[in-house]
């Protein structure tokens, strides 16, 4: 079982929510002021460099829910995961690289929607 931390359609009532339907919700999280939050048209994404705080949600999953997450997320080819700490433990993350923020509007809150 892992942790991931989500901060935008996959959070409870959002678009994607499903894909965590088997996932145990485990809490609300706001992440320290190191990142910056991009929007990407229907969706955020969050880059590592910044001073903003990401709010989102904790979630523990099995292999094959988070294998789906991958998926959706297009990862490797388009986010990155990273490990954060959370009060829940270490989670990942998905983040982008900064060339692809470039050119985005900054979502100066750190929260989607």
């Amino acid at each position: 079982m892992k942790l991931v931390f989500v901060y935008g359609t996959l959070k409870r009532g959002q678009r994607n929510d499903h894909y965590l339907s088997d996932a145990e919700f485990i809490g609300h999280f706001t992440t320290g002021r190191r990142y910056t939050m991009y929007d990407f048209g229907g969706y955020p994404a969050v880059c590592l460099r910044g001073r903003d705080a990401i709010e989102g949600e904790v979630y523990r999953l099995g292999k094959r829910s988070f294998s789906k997450l991958d998926e959706l997320e297009w990862y490797p080819r388009f986010y990155q995961r990273i490990e954060i700490m959370t009060r829940y433990g270490r989670a990942w993350m998905y983040i982008v690289r900064p060339k692809l923020c470039r050119r985005r509007k900054r979502l100066p809150a750190g929260s989607w929607p």
